[in-house]
């Protein structure tokens, strides 16, 4: 079953952020929609290594960096 959403400019805008070019737009909304937030981000989703959190920290920042951009 298939289902439409509407969607401000923004909101597809934030989507795109985390879209990968082999991603659907509801891959993306499953994704960051699961218990684990950084499921499917590859090494980021690692809780095992050294230095992820430090990782994870600066991945934030710019994607805080890149939001309040194309706010402005």
């Amino acid at each position: 079953m298939s289902t439409s959403i509407r969607l401000s400019d923004e909101a597809k805008s934030r989507l795109d952020l985390f879209k990968g070019d082999d991603e659907s737009y509801n891959d993306v909304i499953i994704r960051l929609t699961s218990d684990d937030k950084w499921a499917g981000f590859g090494i980021a989703s690692s809780t095992d290594d050294e230095g992820m959190d430090e990782i994870r920290k600066q991945m934030r920042s710019r994607m805080d960096d890149h939001i309040e951009e194309m706010e402005q």
